[in-house]
Formats: C-alpha cells, sequence, structure tokens
C-alpha cells in the first residue's frame, strides 16, 4: 500500500505573514441575484469569485473575518456578500498582496486558470534585512516561472511560497525566448539593491486544482537534499555568478563589418568597482533547465508504462497526476 502524500500547497504558504485588510466589496450588476457568485469554506477561505466580480476587490485565498456587522459563520457571510449592496469587509491576506487589475492580466498574456487565485505581490528587502540573496528557484515553462524552492531568511522568504506561478514582472510579460534568464535576473536583481518589484501571481485555491499543481512542481524540481556544499563554496558562485553577469550585460559587440575591427582602441580611464558586484542571487532560472516535450502541464497526458523485466507480462497505465 502506497503512502499517502502530503499536500504542501496550501492556498496560502505557511511561511509567509498574514494581514489585516478592510476594504469595500459589491459584487457586479450581471452577478447580483446569483447564489454561487462567490463561496467562502467552512474555514472562512473564499474559494470562489465569480468572472464578472473577479477584479472588484475581493480576492481567492482571503480569509474572511467580518462582512458589514456579520462574522464568525462562512453561510452569514457569503449572504451578506450575496445581497449586491456595497460591503464593508475585513479579512486576513497574505502580506505584499493586492487585487489585479483586468488590464495587467491581460497584458500578461496568460490566461487565468479555474481554481486559481490571481493577485499583485509586492515584494521589497525588508529595512532589517541585512542579506542581498533573493533565493528563488524557478522552472520556467511557456509564459510562467514557478517558484519551486524558497531559501529561507532570504528576500524571497518573506513573500514567495512554493507553488506559486509568475506571471510578470513590474507588469512586463515574461518573454517567450529559449533564454529568459536575462529578463528574470535583471528583475530579481533589482530587489537586491533595495527597490519594490511587483510580481504578478497566480496560486492554486481549490484542494483539486493544488493536489495537481503539487504534482507538476514535484515533477519539474531535482532533489538536492543530499548535495552538501561548503557556505563559503556557495557565496563564491553565487557572487562570481552576478559578477559575469553583469559585466556579460555591459559587453558591446563590435561589427564584423567595420574596417577597424581589429584595432583596439586604449584607454587609461579604470572603471570604477560596480556596486552591482555585490549583489547576490541565490538562484535564478540558469540553475534549472527543464528539458521536456511537455512545454505545460496542461499539457500532460496519460500514459502507459509497461515492465519489460523478465517474465513480466503485466501493464499498468496511469498519468501524471493519478494518486500512487
Amino acid at each position: 500500500m502506497s503512502k499517502k502524500r502530503e499536500l504542501w500547497l496550501t492556498p496560502a504558504p505557511a511561511t509567509v505573514g498574514q494581514v489585516r485588510v478592510v476594504f469595500s466589496f459589491k459584487l457586479s450588476n450581471h452577478d447580483i441575484g446569483k447564489t454561487d457568485a462567490v463561496k467562502i469554506e467552512d474555514d472562512m477561505t473564499v474559494s470562489y469569485i465569480c468572472s464578472n466580480s473577479f477584479f472588484n476587490g475581493l480576492i481567492m485565498g482571503d480569509k474572511i473575518i467580518r462582512v458589514n456587522n456579520v462574522s464568525g459563520s462562512a453561510s452569514r457571510c457569503q449572504s451578506e456578500l450575496l445581497r449586491g449592496t456595497a460591503c464593508n469587509v475585513e479579512v486576513s491576506r497574505r502580506k505584499g498582496v493586492t487585487p489585479v487589475t483586468c488590464e495587467r492580466l491581460a497584458k500578461s498574456g496568460c490566461n487565468l486558470r479555474k481554481g486559481h487565485a490571481c493577485f499583485v505581490l509586492d515584494v521589497e528587502r525588508p529595512p532589517h534585512m541585512t542579506t542581498t540573496s533573493v533565493g528563488l528557484k524557478l522552472g520556467i515553462i511557456k509564459r510562467r516561472a514557478f517558484v519551486t524552492k524558497v531559501d529561507p531568511n532570504t528576500i524571497a522568504s518573506s513573500f514567495f511560497g512554493c507553488g506559486d506561478s509568475i506571471m510578470d514582472m513590474s507588469g512586463a510579460p515574461i518573454p517567450m525566448t529559449d533564454n529568459p534568464d536575462n529578463f528574470i535576473r535583471e528583475h530579481l536583481s533589482r530587489l537586491s539593491t533595495g527597490a519594490k518589484v511587483s510580481f504578478l501571481v497566480e496560486r492554486p485555491i481549490s484542494v483539486a486544482m493544488a493536489k495537481q499543481y503539487q504534482k507538476f512542481i514535484e515533477s519539474i524540481t531535482y532533489d538536492d537534499s543530499e548535495v552538501e556544499m561548503a557556505q563559503d563554496v556557495i557565496e563564491i558562485g553565487r557572487e562570481a555568478s552576478n559578477m559575469h553577469f553583469m559585466i556579460l550585460k555591459k559587453l558591446v559587440t563590435p561589427s564584423i563589418l567595420s574596417s577597424d575591427v581589429r584595432r583596439r582602441k586604449k584607454s587609461n580611464n579604470k572603471t570604477s568597482e560596480s556596486t552591482e558586484g555585490s549583489i547576490t542571487i541565490s538562484s535564478a532560472s540558469t540553475e534549472m533547465k527543464i528539458t521536456s516535450d511537455v512545454t505545460d502541464f496542461d499539457d500532460l497526458k496519460p500514459v502507459e508504462s509497461k515492465s519489460h523485466a523478465a517474465g513480466s507480462s503485466s501493464s499498468d497505465s496511469g498519468g501524471a497526476f493519478d494518486d500512487e
């Protein structure tokens, strides 16, 4: 009998703090009268919002504290929201999160998936934090950067959770190129310098989608738990990686059509030491190269697995998301 796998992909990452937010919410006129326009689970988590009211301030994954003067009952709070009048709502919400606009979602070029929350996450290095390490490991597939690991005690650990899917950075879509590393590193390096960067993030809310997403994330994540490396070696590698990135970013290759392509102008000016050399990004997409015929977890199809062991005549079939 196989061991039941623990579901770690929860609506809100356990490592990320929560804040209380108060705002006004009103159903879209198109949703008034619909009994399923908004759904609140028994644990007070908002698990569904109809598309017409999706951009009105409430976010899937919010935990309802009160709606107007009603609190403590999911059904009563839900009834208040479904009345169609403006409601004063207080929720417990993931730190740094604000509602996404219809325009930004459209600009990202991504379609919102059923059972997923979508929001803007503003990330900035906390004032008390001395490290400049971002601490993200990403798997890039199509227009999404999947967070496969978040290193503790880094900038990302206060905001991101494993299973988050990044759809844009500072309002710019992730480019559909063979090598989007420079785009990602450029935006993440801003966090190391203390700048604020906003991310468009998607995260599964429903249990069914969370189970599928968790299997997908685990399938593209390599296990480095048994790899031991001295901390000074890790830091040297990080510094070298960032230094090379900054240098190559500034290089301008001479044209082969230039008549003086072989000549090099001498200069006595010494290049000042760049402060960017001290930037440490714990990991970038270059650390994980995914080679697969599957370009999106939606494209995964059931496959047949046959045993070729001697004397074996049985076969098992199953898809990538089948329960073990």
